[in-house]
């Protein structure tokens, strides 16, 4: 394996695209302003050699040259020590005031500490296994970043973190600080776009070989080409940025020159409300585009169509947690917190490992919890595809609540009652006729009861359907 990673710990990896719509309007009289802050940290000098970055500082000047190309005034910072970033996110957090935007971008290494990310300064000390407080108290949490900018009620803010690889504290004899590999699966709070640019369990890759002349990082190589795209809502360039780098990771290659594919997917989850948001939208007037909801432009559709089938809206609530997959919006009641260096979110829903899965995260026995799945247009849905309970192994799925009865739900009010299999399979519920729907709920009505405990599990849930012309 090539040293080319660079380092955020825990499951989930790599770059954390975050927009908080705080919907806090902007001072009477006072032209919303774009601030931002860029921190690369390469030098990391009580860590070992193998452990130092070679283009985290590049990627923090190349994120800023794009966001000074979208209106924005940034503060740059390079192998910043604790308190040198305290004090640029001081310095961004005195400039801004209610309304304006916000984006803090950060490349280096990080570690996920019981479901907590922590953002690595350059002068963190060496340390030894079990000594996660001492790292805690060296490090900037995540949580801590996101609240220093909603408590300056900004109408968005903007948050990339290109700092998810290996753990960049070596394993001793017993067990590394925190996890192995990625970020933690932290909740979402309502309102915020998150980004990673590695997958559950991936390493995302600094360089694709030793000769590798980028200046870049692979993933911010790609993100820093497609958020200029004015064409691009949020979700469509989480899609394009994902399909690219997981393209370009494949051409990978060792040492030696081999081909070393490498698998590298990101992931994304979306919480925004109010419309699709821009990056970069122009405006017509020659001002500089908005970082802002604009609102969703539905396809046209034929007038027969519009006739009988209204969107309605996407039954949700506070709490909720989702997450983008390609055309599809997947939602969920709630998520059972990380535990034993696993993650159990709403993207496990739809990705390709049967060791992943969605669990519930409230108090009983999940009846009534629920999964939806929400479509960009009007769609004609044939069947679906769930894999029941926690199929991770025989021993998992018998410990967890598996799904008994399933009420489906449709955009225009039809529903259908399914009972599930209880067993480690691939079950297919097929509908009589298609159902013309934009979204369709999954309500758990009972559940098969687990022999340890309580908490219901669904391992892959897949709507097909095809779009309506």
């Amino acid at each position: 394996m090539m040293a080319n990673t660079r380092h955020f710990s825990q499951f989930l990896c790599a770059a954390l695209l975050a927009a908080l719509a705080c919907a806090a309007p902007a001072t009477p009289g006072r032209a919303e302003r774009r601030i931002a802050l860029a921190i690369g940290n390469d030098l990391y000098p009580n860590l070992p050699p193998d452990r130092q970055l070679k283009k985290a500082v590049n990627d923090a000047a190349t994120i800023a040259d794009a966001l000074r190309s979208l209106g924005f005034e940034v503060i740059l910072g390079s192998n910043l020590g604790r308190q040198a970033m305290i004090d640029r996110l001081a310095e961004l957090t005195a400039r801004l005031e209610p309304g304006d935007t916000a984006a803090v971008f950060f490349a280096g290494h990080g570690v996920a500490i019981a479901g907590v990310n922590y953002l690595i300064p350059s002068d963190v000390p060496a340390v030894s296994e079990g000594a996660e407080a001492r790292v805690r108290g060296a490090a900037l949490a995540e949580p801590d970043l996101i609240a220093e900018l909603q408590a300056k009620s900004v109408r968005v803010a903007l948050l990339v973190i290109d700092a998810c690889r290996d753990n960049p504290f070596p394993r001793a004899a017993g067990r590394s600080i925190g996890n192995t590999r990625g970020l933690a699966d932290a909740k979402p709070a309502r309102g915020i776009f998150t980004l990673y640019s590695a997958g559950i369990g991936q390493t995302a890759l600094d360089r694709l070989n030793n000769n590798d002349s980028s200046d870049n990082s692979v993933f911010t190589r790609v993100f820093a080409e497609q958020m200029k795209r004015p064409e691009l809502h949020l979700g469509d360039l989480a899609v394009e940025v994902r399909e690219r780098v997981a393209e370009l990771a494949l051409k990978a290659t060792n040492d030696g020159g081999q081909p070393a594919p490498h698998e590298q997917t990101p992931a994304y989850y979306d919480q925004t409300l109010g419309g699709r948001i821009y990056l970069a939208r122009p405006s017509g007037d020659g001002r500089a585009p908005a970082l802002a909801a604009m609102p969703v432009q539905r396809a046209p559709r034929p007038p027969e169509t519009q006739r009988t089938v209204l969107r309605p809206q996407r039954p949700s609530a506070a709490g909720e947690s989702c997450a983008r997959n390609a055309f599809e919006t997947y939602c969920v009641s709630s998520v059972l917190r990380p535990q034993f260096g696993n993650s159990y979110g709403v993207a496990n829903l739809f990705d390709a490992s049967t060791g992943t899965a969605w669990v519930e995260g409230q108090a009983g026995n999940g009846v009534g919890e629920w999964i939806t799945v929400e479509f960009d247009t009007l769609r004609s849905v044939k069947s679906f595809t769930v894999q029941n309970g926690y199929q991770k192994n025989n021993d998992i799925f018998r410990k967890n609540n598996r799904v008994r009865q399933l009420r489906v739900v449709f955009s225009g009010g039809e529903t259908h009652t399914f009972t599930l299999e209880d067993r480690i399979t691939v079950q297919s519920l097929t509908l009589a006729k298609p159902v013309q729907s934009y979204w369709v709920k999954f309500v758990i009505e009972e559940v098969w009861a687990g022999n340890k405990y309580k908490d219901t599990a669904v391992t892959k849930l897949r709507v097909n359907s095809d779009l309506v012309q």
